[in-house]
C-alpha cells in the first residue's frame, strides 16, 4: 500500500510537471488565450478592461458567487469537477456546471466551438491546469470578465453596463454591479428588461454570497440592495 502510494504520488508530479512543461514551452496555451479574447473584444466593437479598470465591488461579486477558491485553486476545482463528472457519466451527457472561473474562460474561448461531452470537460479541465500554469490571476480574471456573456448581444462588462445602464462599469454603483454579477449564469432568465423581478432575487443571492465569504457586512448588503438601478432599465 506505501509503495502504491509513493508510485502515484510520483506519477502525478511528473503528469503536472509535464503538463506545465508543454503548456508554457510547447503548445503555449497563454498565447492562444490572449489571442482569442483580443479577437473577441475587436469583433463585438467592445473595450478591453485590465484588472484595474474592473470595479472591485464586482471583482468581489463575481468571486463570491462563481469561485470562491479562485485566488489559490490551480485552475480547476477538484471536489466540484469530480461532482460534475459524476453525474455527467450518470446521465451520459454534460449536465453539471462546477468549473471554475479559469475554466469558464477556457470555455468562452479554446473551446468556444466545441460542443459540451466528456472529452470537452476533460479538455477544459486540462487547459485551465495550462493557464494557471502560464498566467497570472489577475490576468485570468480580466479575460473572463471581457468575454463572459450578459444577454442582449452584451459580451464582457464594459458592453454589459453600456447595453443596460448607458454607462462606463467605472460609473456604476455597487447595485448596479451586483445586478451583473448575477446574469451570466443565466442571462435570458435573469434579463432586468423582461423580468426586473428574477434580476433582484439573483442580485439578492450574489450579494449574499459576498456577506458568506467575508467580502462584506449585512448592513453593507442592506445598502447595496437599496441602491437604485437607473439607466436604460429604469
Amino acid at each position: 500500500m506505501f509503495k502504491f502510494l509513493i508510485y502515484t504520488s510520483v506519477f502525478l508530479c511528473i503528469g503536472w510537471f509535464g503538463v506545465k512543461y508543454y503548456f508554457t514551452h510547447v503548445n503555449r496555451i497563454a498565447d492562444q488565450v490572449r489571442s482569442d479574447v483580443l479577437t473577441h473584444v475587436q469583433t463585438h466593437h467592445s473595450q478591453f478592461l485590465t484588472y484595474n479598470d474592473i470595479p472591485e465591488i464586482y471583482r468581489d461579486a463575481i468571486i463570491s458567487t462563481e469561485d470562491r477558491s479562485f485566488f489559490t485553486n490551480r485552475g480547476i476545482d477538484l471536489r466540484g469537477t469530480l461532482r460534475a463528472v459524476s453525474v455527467d457519466i450518470g446521465s451520459g451527457q454534460a449536465r453539471q456546471g462546477g468549473s471554475t472561473i479559469t475554466q469558464q474562460l477556457i470555455h468562452n474561448t479554446l473551446l468556444s466551438n466545441m460542443s459540451k461531452s466528456l472529452t470537452w470537460k476533460l479538455l477544459e479541465s486540462i487547459y485551465a491546469i495550462g493557464v494557471y500554469d502560464s498566467m497570472s490571476k489577475q490576468e485570468t480574471f480580466a479575460f473572463y470578465t471581457n468575454v463572459i456573456y450578459f444577454g442582449h448581444g452584451a459580451n464582457g462588462l464594459y458592453q454589459a453596463a453600456e447595453t443596460y445602464f448607458g454607462k462606463p462599469p467605472s460609473e456604476l454603483n455597487a447595485g448596479e454591479l451586483t445586478m451583473l454579477a448575477g446574469l451570466p449564469n443565466a442571462p435570458s432568465n435573469y434579463d432586468p428588461y423582461h423580468n426586473m423581478k428574477l434580476a433582484r432575487e439573483r442580485q439578492h443571492i450574489v450579494v449574499q454570497s459576498m456577506v458568506d465569504n467575508g467580502e462584506i457586512s449585512e448592513s453593507q448588503a442592506k445598502k447595496i440592495i437599496s441602491e437604485p438601478i437607473a439607466g436604460k432599465i429604469e
